[in-house]
């Protein structure tokens, strides 16, 4: 019988990822969404400290003390008041099919751990294509949220409650020390920040025939040039 390697996540103020999940072959993705009852987000909006509103990007921007990134997710009326988490999956370079993504932890040079922040708005509250860094909506009640270690390779449940009557839930994402810079992706494997509805049957990993058995592009660069025009500079935090 195969063993498979358990990902861990040294975390500060973040629940352990359910250990029913822990049975799915994390080697090649950390965290598998549950088909049919997931939200991916709606509306990604980049902000910084200039004051001069970015709008909505595919791109998840985030440099220590500057670039941050709210996430809009729409709760159906259907939803309403169920169970929900809010997860980051924060894959290799080599587990995903279609993303790509710049990371330097700890505000160095390498790919190690760094600290990622989340922060709920208040419900019903959420970000527009005029939201700056001065015009961020409300905070929820819930307080600020850590990853202390955070690093590819891994998924994190950022948090767990009531969904709330339906309508908009906002997440912020910052980082004091480090900078991250990714394509928000479904695709096996998933990167990025989501909710799932906990009521759902566990995501089974794909079979081998139903996800492409390698990358989608030979190397970093021609995802770059494919997704950015070559636009995407070498450093993360940059914005587009």
């Amino acid at each position: 019988m195969k063993t498979f390697t358990i990902f861990a996540a040294a975390v500060l103020g973040v629940t352990a990822m359910p250990a029913d999940l822990k049975t799915q072959d994390t080697s090649a993705c950390p965290y598998y969404l549950p088909e049919g009852s997931y939200e991916f987000p709606h509306l990604i909006v980049p902000i910084n400290n200039s004051g001069v509103a970015i709008g909505h990007s595919y791109f998840a921007d985030v440099s220590p003390g500057d670039c941050a990134t709210i996430f809009n997710f729409d709760i159906p009326p259907s939803r309403a008041n169920q169970q929900c988490s809010v997860y980051f999956t924060f894959p290799r370079h080599d587990q995903l099919v279609t993303s790509d993504y710049k990371w330097n932890g700890n505000n160095t040079s390498t790919e190690g751990p760094g600290t990622l922040e989340f922060v709920q708005h208040a419900y019903g509250t959420g970000a527009t294509d005029a939201t700056t860094g001065n015009t961020q909506p409300p905070l929820g009640a819930d307080a600020l949220v850590t990853v202390s270690n955070a690093q590819p390779g891994n998924a994190y449940k950022v948090w767990s409650g009531s969904c709330g009557g339906g309508g908009v839930m906002s997440w912020k994402l910052s980082s004091p020390d480090s900078y991250l810079y990714y394509f928000q992706d479904w695709n096996p494997c998933a990167i990025g920040l989501w909710v799932v509805y906990e009521t759902a049957a566990l995501a089974q990993a794909p079979t081998c025939g139903s996800c492409p058995s390698t990358k989608q592009f030979a190397s970093h660069a021609a995802w770059m040039e494919a997704y950015t025009g070559g636009a995407l500079a070498a450093g993360a935090g940059v914005q587009m």
